[in-house]
């Protein structure tokens, strides 16, 4: 199955009446699921979309890719939004805040870092610098990033089953 709208406002996050975290993901409105190579249309949702986005048709698997990137930019929002002002200067190259949200038709420092492959390296770096992260999730989550966060889409992971795997907290 392919969302095609990965980002934080398609993501529902509470309790359960167990008290246990619970994480539901909504807007089905562009998802498919896919038989065969059927080609599949996917929106553009700035800056959640994969770098290779473009208003045309995706085959199956490079929707699923494209997917895969999008979890991975949802995930560096959801542990390291707080701190994307921390990244020293000689990373980012200037003085710019480290961004998601950016005014309609402006690109944010955080989108032109994507299209320059930096975007995983702000990632580990920010897993190694934040403190109270055990080293154990440290391991798990530079590998999340490594299979979610790369430019070039044939080096993603498409196995969504392993990034569950390292975001699960009982393994």
């Amino acid at each position: 199955m392919i969302h095609g709208d990965i980002k934080p406002q398609n993501v529902l996050v509470f309790m359960d009446t167990t008290g246990k975290t619970t994480v539901k993901v909504t807007d089905f409105g562009y998802s498919t699921l896919v038989t065969g190579e059927r080609s599949v249309f996917l929106p553009k949702s700035r800056p959640w979309n994969a770098p290779e986005h473009h208003f045309g048709e995706f085959k199956p698997l490079e929707a699923k890719k494209a997917d895969v990137y999008s979890i991975g930019m949802l995930c560096l929002w959801v542990l390291f939004g707080n701190h994307l002002s921390d990244i020293p200067q000689t990373t980012t190259g200037g003085t710019e805040l480290l961004s998601f949200d950016a005014p309609f038709g402006h690109l944010t420092l955080l989108e032109r870092l994507k299209d320059q492959d930096k975007v995983e390296h702000i990632a580990h770096q920010l897993t190694e610098s934040t403190p109270g992260i055990k080293d154990e999730y440290r391991i798990r989550l530079k590998e999340l990033f490594s299979l979610t966060l790369q430019l070039n889409p044939e080096k993603r992971t498409s196995d969504l089953g392993k990034l569950v795997g390292l975001l699960d907290q009982e393994r």
